[in-house]
């Protein structure tokens, strides 16, 4: 028997999930929205895989309920459990009758290659043929996801799984919601496709004068973790309507954007991570158009749609949520820890299903589920003004017992030191070290105690909504329809026509590669610089760099005929300083 405190509780966390309860605006031609987890499973089958082994069938479609999965996992501490949705992905009549289909949501998007450089291009390139390679969703499965979804998931009925967790001084408001497909490569040529999805809204509630008012809000997006996740409530990139703050999913991806717009992404594959880093700052050098662009050089382009032109969710919209609590003693959530989707063995990962809202795929607890005040940066960010100043008041007390510890500590040490002196024999010098850091551990929390001393009853500076942020993600500008139809049609041929010019240049006479090669990497990027109306930066930039390799070249060509001549000069030129700072010194003197 449930005791009422326990129902009193939950009814009063199932207020607040729905007092805040975020909007969700999709982007026009979306094709899954939030699910049920009981309808999906419904339609699955359950696999079981150890490592290294072949897939065994658990539960075949049909059978399996949310009650007959919790059965089969609870025993099953470790991953290996996955569900797949799709069993046979439809035949290409079948797609072929699936995209003129009337009453499927269309979508028309423009060329995500025309919003990056030729070399981002080509790294697109080789992405896409390394899916011949790796574990990956097979084409068609997209659409029979689709069609079984519409067919089986009452795709009008929309739950979100609320959570509320008391930690830090903020009361979480965690809203998950769960997508039968991500279609994000299959839809718009993003990352990567994957049956299910999770995705989550996080609200950070203070109290004020005994109401829970919100702080902070946290989405889950790519590109960002810790304190660029989260948002002020104030910020003037969160719309609300009322106590109800609207997010943006993306096309297929579902990643939230607070502001309505197409944002740039890329993926940067962790093992080229240096080079990545490298070829960003070669390429804000040598290509001044891409100077303030959060993604450029080799990292892999895709768009994220999030224009929020599609079906509304939430108070207000289209449609309503249904609202499902859950916390720990959810058994779907705490004792299935396997994938809730087809498990493609991917070994970049991008292509299999991705587990539930508390466990990652290793089985480890989600940062954002065991302790989603730090998975958003807040653990440093107190509340309100009353924690900040206990905060401090605890620091203060704590310093001041470091400080009596420090000080007994020195004056033992300095007794000691001082006995074998006087003794007549010499001070190890680790004793001597030992003093020294001391005194000088001393001097930092004196210095740490006069600052928040002086702190604690001043009146903190108002920060800006977005000072915490490292990178602002914002949506890439609009242009004009003329200039996205040539940046796309450009986008298209620029990388044939560098093989083209590979082609050329190995067909072409031997005196003339160097040339050719030359010539067509300068027509190249003075095509791509006039695209991006980048076209006089650019002529400086060759000028520059022509004007630098001759200065070297002449020098070079000195030294081979004497290099005396060129080591002179440098000296003379030291030489002269040297005898200005002299003498202006001996004039001041």
């Amino acid at each position: 028997m449930v005791a009422p405190d326990a129902d009193a509780d939950a009814e009063s966390d199932l207020h607040l999930l729905r007092r805040f309860e975020p909007i969700l605006r999709f982007n026009e031609g979306e094709l899954f929205l939030p699910a049920a987890v009981e309808d999906y499973v419904r339609c699955c089958e359950l696999f079981g895989r150890e490592p290294g082994g072949k897939a065994t069938l658990l539960a075949a479609k049909g059978t399996l309920t949310i009650d007959r999965l919790v059965e089969l996992g609870i025993d099953r501490p470790r991953p290996g459990h996955y569900l797949r949705f799709v069993d046979e992905p439809a035949s290409r009549s079948q797609v072929a009758r699936w995209r003129v289909r009337s009453d499927r949501p269309k979508f028309r998007g423009a060329s995500r290659l025309a919003r990056v450089g030729v070399l981002s291009r080509w790294i697109d390139a080789l992405n896409r043929a390394s899916l011949m390679f790796r574990g990956r969703v097979a084409g068609g499965t997209e659409v029979a996801a689709e069609m079984q979804y519409r067919r089986e998931c009452r795709p009008e009925y929309h739950p979100y799984y609320g959570r509320v967790v008391r930690d830090g001084g903020y009361t979480v408001l965690q809203y998950w919601y769960f997508y039968v497909f991500n279609d994000w490569r299959s839809r718009v040529f993003g990352v990567n496709d994957h049956e299910a999805d999770w995705e989550q809204i996080t609200i950070y509630l203070v109290d004020r004068d005994g109401d829970l008012v919100p702080a902070w809000i946290a989405s889950s997006a790519h590109d960002e973790v810790g304190d660029d996740l989260r948002r002020r409530w104030d910020d003037p990139d969160l719309t609300l309507v009322g106590e109800h703050p609207v997010i943006h999913p993306g096309l297929g991806s579902h990643s939230g954007a607070y502001l309505a717009g197409e944002y740039l992404t890329a993926y940067d594959g962790p093992a080229f991570a240096r080079l990545l880093r490298w070829s960003r700052r070669v390429s804000r050098t040598l290509l001044p158009w891409t100077r303030g662009q959060h993604h450029v050089g080799l990292s892999i382009p895709y768009v994220d749609y999030s224009r929020g032109d599609g079906i509304g969710i939430g108070p207000g919209e289209d449609r309503d949520w249904q609202a499902v609590r859950i916390d720990e003693t959810t058994s779907w959530v705490v004792h299935y820890r396997g994938l809730w989707g087809d498990d493609t063995q991917d070994p970049l990962g991008g292509e299999r299903g991705p587990a539930g809202p508390r466990y990652e795929r290793t089985a480890a607890v989600r940062t954002s589920w065991g302790d989603p005040v730090g998975w958003a940066g807040l653990h440093k960010v107190p509340p309100d003004e009353h924690a900040a100043r206990a905060a401090v008041g605890e620091r203060l007390a704590e310093l001041d017992a470091e400080l009596g510890a420090l000080d007994e500590q020195i004056a033992l040490q300095r007794t000691r030191v001082r006995a074998v002196v006087a003794s007549g024999e010499r001070v190890p010098a680790a004793d001597d070290l030992h003093l020294n850091t001391l005194a000088a551990d001393r001097v930092a929390r004196r210095d740490e105690r006069l600052v928040l001393a002086r702190g604690i009853d001043a009146t903190a500076p108002v920060a800006g909504a977005h000072d915490h942020l490292r990178h602002r993600r914002l949506p890439v500008p609009e242009e004009t329809r003329a200039r996205r139809r040539l940046l796309a049609l450009w986008s298209a041929v620029s990388t044939s026509f560098m093989l083209a010019v590979v082609v050329v240049t190995l067909l072409a006479p031997d005196w003339k590669v160097a040339t050719i090669g030359v010539e067509s990497i300068l027509l190249l990027f003075a095509i791509e610089a006039l695209a991006r109306r980048q076209l006089m930066r650019f002529v400086v930039l060759v000028v520059v760099l022509v004007a630098a390799a001759s200065v070297a070249l002449t020098i070079g060509m000195a030294l081979v005929r004497d290099w005396r001549v060129v080591a002179a000069v440098p000296v003379a030129l030291i030489a002269l300083a040297l005898l200005v700072i002299n003498v202006r010194e001996l004039l001041r003197d």
